[in-house]
């Protein structure tokens, strides 16, 4: 497979529209505003959350089975940062608190959350905590640099050691604290398979078997962003670079890794120019769509020829990561 990159085309809309319709895609997202807003790709903005906090804040938004969950707090350095505020979305309707965090993973049964509390500075633990707000026990100590990324059948994936030269990904049997695999770098879980970085290549990794498949990367990008879909048999691969052949235009190429056979599949319109590729984010709905939020929402279907775009353009000051409200 050739790894050239041809000239990307001009930002979404147009960047994606390929003479698709725009009769509407039917998809709503909680964006990483602050204070978060909820939007509708065909009608636009319906309103953002009451009760959490705006203002200068930095706002990170996941996706807990069909539920969002929402971490707020003051912009800081990763040095010195207070623990977020987290939120259980619970539509328009005020939204239910689960006290702050340093960092926040989706459970495994789709119902809950694995939190790192902080009880001082220097003392942590990690907590298991329903989306009803029920706490699973006390929790363990945990570093306060540790942050939780997901829950799967086969363990809880975090980072320690975050921002430093020490920097591992683990999985850890969250019961025990048993390492099941360690690697300097694995991008993404998905059931029974991890996806681990290399330089050149990706492996995925089978946890049932111990079998690992090397996957050549199909572009020459070592550190992309893996979001595996919500039946974890394909994940979205996002090689967004900063800047294009030498010059200020940033560029987003998507593509599909099957993760049963390694094959890749490039998404249709890639790449593309954009201004919003660190304030944008990628979804999988629950029907297998994948969908994007650039300048507008657009969702595609793996096999189908062209994106679909929804009706509603995002304004500047609402271009931020989102998540499916369902």
């Amino acid at each position: 497979m050739s790894s050239a990159r041809p000239t990307p085309t001009t930002a979404p809309p147009t960047g994606l529209d390929g003479g698709v319709a725009t009769g509407g895609i039917g998809v709503e997202l909680l964006l990483a505003t602050s204070p978060p807003t909820v939007f509708d790709a065909d009608s636009g903005v319906r309103g953002t959350l009451p009760g959490v906090p705006g203002g200068q804040r930095a706002v990170s938004v996941l996706r807990v089975g069909h539920t969002p969950v929402v971490l707020t707090g003051p912009i800081c350095s990763q040095a010195a940062c207070d623990p977020a505020e987290v939120y259980v979305y619970l539509g328009l309707s005020p939204p239910r608190s689960l006290g702050k965090a340093v960092s926040a993973a989706p459970g495994a049964d789709g119902t809950s959350v694995w939190l790192i509390r902080e009880d001082s500075p220097d003392l942590c633990r990690l907590e298991h905590v329903a989306l009803t707000g029920t706490s699973f026990g006390r929790g363990t100590v945990a570093s306060c640099h540790t942050i939780v990324r997901v829950e799967t059948s086969r363990g809880l994936l975090i980072t320690v050691g975050g921002g430093t030269a020490e920097t591992v990904d683990v999985l850890i049997d969250p019961a025990t604290g048993r390492t099941v695999q360690q690697s300097p770098r694995i991008l993404a879980a998905a059931g029974d398979r991890l996806v681990l970085g290399g330089l050149t290549d990706l492996t995925v990794l089978d946890l049932r078997s111990g079998a690992r498949k090397p996957v050549t990367l199909p572009v020459p990008q070592p550190n992309p962003y893996v979001l595996p879909s919500r039946d974890g048999n394909v994940a979205a691969v996002d090689f967004g670079t900063p800047s294009f052949a030498g010059t200020g235009t940033q560029t987003r190429d998507l593509w599909l890794l099957n993760l049963r056979d390694g094959t890749w599949q490039q998404a249709p319109s890639m790449p593309y120019s954009t201004e919003n590729l660190k304030h944008s984010g990628l979804e999988w709905t629950e029907g297998g769509d994948l969908v994007l939020d650039d300048g507008v929402v657009a969702a595609w279907h793996p096999g189908e020829p062209a994106w679909r775009l929804g009706k509603a353009k995002l304004a500047s000051g609402r271009q931020e990561a989102g998540v499916a409200t369902s």
